[in-house]
């Protein structure tokens, strides 16, 4: 069984539609996400639409929080911003919707146990970098696999019998240098992960938010994946 990892979405669906259609053609029988299906760019709802029609298993992000609360406390002004612009523009429904989601949950696929935080699963106000990351983490939760977001930068640590910990990057907004759409493949018989990357329009996204008001530098930083 094939199992896409995804997680930060951020509200562009321009980039969540290629990864869709690749996840498709890989013949995967899952899609989960693993927080901030929304903030940053300006289609909260067609992305939460295509969430609905694809059947993706979300939790919520930092993002997805705040856009249910307005608490922006933490953010930088950019960030709060654009959550400010979502809670006035998203339909009910994706509110509705996103309401629903939970801090985590656990897949079981062919014996193999897929727990999803989108932060530390000890601390949601902490990031897990790569270079933060050890087997530790797999201690403080019931599963095989901890798929993690909220940093955009991907990862995977084997740590064999123990366990595995991936972070499949960005699709709305990539930090890693590499302005591609990132996400990866679980393989639960072989119990491999594969990263992947997919181009998209980032040019129409950059129009798109700009019109829409949003920060620019929302816009921009999408060209270098920064």
């Amino acid at each position: 069984m094939l199992i896409g990892l995804i997680s930060d979405v951020h509200s562009n669906t321009v980039a969540l539609k290629p990864v869709l259609e690749e996840l498709d053609d890989l013949g995967v029988n899952k899609i989960l996400h693993a927080g901030d299906i929304v903030g940053y760019n300006p289609y909260p709802d067609k992305t939460i639409d295509l969430f609905k029609k694809k059947k993706i298993i979300s939790i919520l992000g930092n993002h997805d929080r705040a856009f249910m609360t307005g608490d922006t406390s933490d953010f930088n002004p950019y960030a709060a911003a654009a959550i400010e612009w979502t809670r006035n523009a998203a339909s009910r429904d994706s509110l509705n919707y996103i309401s629903e989601l939970k801090d985590t949950v656990t897949i079981v696929a062919h014996g193999l146990r897929v727990v999803l935080f989108h932060e530390s699963p000890d601390n949601f106000q902490e990031y897990i970098f790569p270079e933060y990351v050890t087997p530790d983490l797999l201690s403080t939760i019931n599963g095989d696999v901890l798929v993690l977001g909220h940093t955009h930068v991907p990862f995977i640590r084997d740590y064999g019998t123990r366990g595995l910990v991936v972070n499949p990057g960005s699709v709305g907004q990539p930090r890693d240098g590499n302005p591609d759409a990132s996400f990866a493949v679980l393989d639960t018989v072989t119990r491999k992960i594969e990263h992947k990357r997919t181009k998209y329009d980032i040019e129409k996204v950059i129009r798109d938010v700009l019109a829409a008001h949003l920060p620019e530098i929302l816009a921009y930083r999408l060209r270098v994946g920064r």
